[in-house]
């Protein structure tokens, strides 16, 4: 069985349990459970004849009509009823998109994306002031007839995560947190297509940040992370296979209340290697605010611009896939109304540039979607 196979069994798996009698334990319990189903119309659209590297089939232009359907939710085993909080518990998330893509020369695509998200935690009150949270998680995705230019699909892989964070409380009200975390991504290599074997991954963290207020919160953060691409060369015989520092600096605001909600955020992001072409630097600023509005109406607008520049220019452009997602912006407008008990409706209007698996190489999306979401549990 593959490793996308074994997510979405243990998604179904954890799923069971969380709708079995209470009798289980007198502490499971099932939370957010939430069905989506919808569909969308989306263009793409890109200028690639700059490109020195031919992709067969490619074009500058592409629509696609999509349908999706996902479930999501959480699994609680435990709860901390002194302290306030969910001291073991299981997240799972996965979900089916089919496309039908039509503008390409040799012939139309209808790629099929299968996504599922499976994330454990345990949380442990470590005094009166400090706590410890554990994670960890497997990720997987499945592909089938992955399309050329503009329409990008990232490939299918499997990543297994884990983390650990430790919160304690610090004079003046703030509330500090530090986090180390480990990566492991392998992405499944086809016959006819070997080299995704290049972007298979190994990476290791670590974050601190401080945030101060209540209803207003404000907090500082920065991280470093170190990323080794173990199939990938550096072009350097003393340092044959590639690895990255990645540095990481920000500031995020928040503000609840009143039927509002409104974050803004900005980051910035330095990333060196022993190899030249990934090293690059890159500044993002993210909004969000979404608020209730007349006759049962609810608005979510959100944007994250960002402006990225490579260090050196190098023939040899490819990316990995996740460092082009790292630094797109993308913007929406979402209206959400309930339409029957337990059961909400929404409409989107969606915007995306991001770089292509070639650098300097952009793509734009745009795209009209309704969604329905359906609440068994009531909330």
């Amino acid at each position: 069985m593959s490793r996308m196979r074994w997510v979405l069994a243990t998604s179904a798996a954890v799923f069971a349990l969380g709708g079995a009698p209470a009798s289980v334990s007198s502490q499971v319990r099932l939370r957010d459970l939430v069905f989506t189903a919808g569909g969308s119309v989306e263009r793409y659209s890109g200028n690639f004849s700059s490109v020195t590297v031919p992709v067969v089939d490619s074009t500058n232009s592409a629509a696609a009509a999509v349908g999706e359907f996902s479930a999501r939710g959480r699994i609680v085993f435990l709860q901390d009823a002194k302290h306030g909080f969910e001291r073991l518990g299981l997240a799972f998330d996965g979900g089916l998109r089919q496309s039908a893509a039509v503008g390409f020369t040799l012939r139309d695509y209808a790629p099929r994306e299968w996504v599922g998200n499976v994330d454990a935690w345990y949380q442990e009150s470590l005094g009166t002031a400090t706590s410890l949270r554990i994670q960890a998680g497997i990720q997987g995705r499945s592909v089938t007839d992955r399309p050329p230019m503009p329409l990008f699909l990232q490939p299918g892989h499997s990543t297994l995560t884990a983390s650990a964070t430790v919160f304690t409380r610090a004079g003046r009200g703030a509330l500090v947190d530090a986090t180390i975390d480990v990566e492991r991504a392998d992405y499944a290599a086809l016959a006819f297509l070997p080299q995704l074997d290049l972007l298979d991954r190994t990476g290791a963290g670590v974050e601190l940040g401080a945030s101060w207020g209540g209803a207003s919160t404000l907090r500082f953060y920065t991280g470093m992370r170190w990323t080794s691409y173990r199939h990938q060369g550096s072009f350097d015989p003393r340092d044959p296979f590639r690895r990255d520092r990645t540095v990481r600096a920000g500031l995020d605001w928040r503000y609840g209340g009143s039927g509002i909600f409104a974050e803004l955020g900005m980051e910035g992001t330095v990333n060196r290697s022993n190899s030249d072409r990934p090293e690059y630097d890159a500044v993002s600023v993210r909004g969000l605010f979404s608020a209730s509005l007349p006759a049962d109406f609810s608005l979510n607008l959100f944007a994250l611009l960002t402006q990225k520049s490579y260090v050196r220019e190098t023939e040899f452009a490819r990316l990995v896939p996740g460092e082009e997602a790292d630094n797109a912006s993308l913007a929406y407008l979402q209206l959400t109304r309930p339409l029957a008990t337990n059961l909400d409706g929404a409409i989107r209007l969606g915007w995306t540039r991001a770089e292509t698996d070639i650098g300097n190489a952009y793509y734009q999306r745009t795209g009209f979607s309704f969604r329905l979401n359906y609440r068994p549990n009531g909330h």
